[in-house]
């Protein structure tokens, strides 16, 4: 009687254990459901989300049928596409240099030149140079309180109207210019002295090597133009 009882216990047991068993895997196939799920719901969620941070590189891209296209000057900025007014082709007067005058506001001979004059490291408020950032190889200008007062070639093409420049002899130039012409003592400059009423206050001068070659020329309005290194006083 005892075996019996003994061997409907461990049948009991053992199936209880089998129940646990079948419990148990249950518990991993919905794990395994589930992770299957995920794998399921994320790749949409992973396509949408590549989708989406194409559209948006698209959108930083300009668009090829764009019907609003973006010119240079909008994109980059007015000073580094824009083509400067002022030019080696312009020329040295009495007047100034091209477009830009002897007594323009700086502001004004800037908007003349069509291009940013930028100020040189050295000076003042009371007397500074300005370069233009293009379009007039070695070309300056001396401004006396916020006025253009003088223009200096100090390299480049750039002649004065007549076609005397860096490179052109004093002898060409006295011959061109006659009386108009007065030479200093040291020989080492000359200088177009104007008859005109208007002109009178201007000059042009060219300085020289000990060859009589011009090595640089200016024109301008006196006493500014006078001294060989301007702002100097």
């Amino acid at each position: 009687m005892n075996v019996i009882r003994t061997s409907k216990f461990f049948t009991v047991l053992a199936g209880s254990m089998v129940v646990v068993l079948v419990s148990a895997g249950c518990s991993i196939g919905t794990t395994d459901s589930t992770d299957s799920a995920d794998s399921t719901t994320t790749l949409p969620t992973v396509t949408t989300s590549a989708t989406t941070s194409s559209n948006s590189a698209d959108a930083e891209q300009p668009s090829a049928t764009a019907g609003d296209v973006q010119s240079a000057a909008e994109r980059y900025g007015t000073a580094t596409t824009l083509v400067p007014i002022l030019t080696n082709a312009d020329t040295i007067t009495t007047a100034g240099l091209g477009p830009v005058r002897i007594g323009q506001l700086l502001e004004k001979a800037q908007s003349e030149a069509g291009v940013e004059l930028i100020a040189a490291s050295t000076g003042s408020e009371a007397c500074q140079y300005y370069t233009p950032a293009a379009g007039a190889t070695g070309a300056s200008f001396m401004v006396v309180n916020g006025e253009v007062v003088r223009v200096d070639i100090s390299s480049g093409p750039i002649t004065t109207k007549s076609g005397y420049g860096i490179g052109s002899t004093k002898d060409a130039i006295k011959s061109a210019f006659g009386s108009k012409i007065e030479e200093s003592a040291a020989g080492d400059f000359v200088t177009f002295v104007p008859v005109t009423d208007g002109d009178k206050g201007m000059r042009v001068i060219w300085e020289l090597d000990a060859a009589g070659m011009v090595t640089s020329l200016r024109t301008g309005r006196l006493p500014h133009v006078t001294p060989k290194i301007g702002c100097s006083e």
